[in-house]
């Protein structure tokens, strides 16, 4: 089978969109060795949705130390053939480490974490006493 892909540049894209993408944020590669995210706060507490597709659950390792929380866990690169001819190779393999500073209101003992479809999602609820509570006004004539 012949493949035949053509770049511009090295490594894909255009020089002048390699250029821009210098002032647009950090390299595509830091991109793709750190999982995007999504954090979300609600009066209840913190949930952090993860994207870490094709891997397993084992491999994840979920922790936090020192207020930090710190994921941690690595793609294995495939073991092709030795006559195997790669025409394209673009997933990222190796270690992968996301960590997260947490506010002083989330309490350590209530953190759930559940890995389902490629997407881990961590909740960390907020301490009772910083959650928002209403208070009723009495009205006095």
């Amino acid at each position: 089978m012949d493949l035949f892909v053509y770049d511009r540049v090295a490594n894909g894209g255009s020089l002048l969109d390699r250029v821009n993408g210098l002032f647009n944020g950090p390299p595509s590669d830091f991109q793709r060795s750190s999982p995007p995210v999504d954090v979300v706060e609600d009066q209840d507490g913190y949930r952090f949705s993860f994207e870490l597709p094709g891997l397993k659950s084992d491999s994840l390792d979920v922790k936090v130390e020192d207020g930090t929380l710190v994921i941690d866990a690595e793609r294995t690169q495939p073991a092709w053939a030795k006559d195997a001819q790669v025409h394209r190779a673009e997933r990222r393999y190796g270690p992968i480490h996301r960590h997260f500073r947490l506010p002083g209101d989330v309490g350590h003992d209530a953190i759930k974490a559940a890995y389902n479809d490629g997407v881990l999602e961590v909740t960390i609820t907020k301490r009772p006493e910083a959650k928002a509570v209403r208070i009723a006004v009495a009205y006095n004539n």
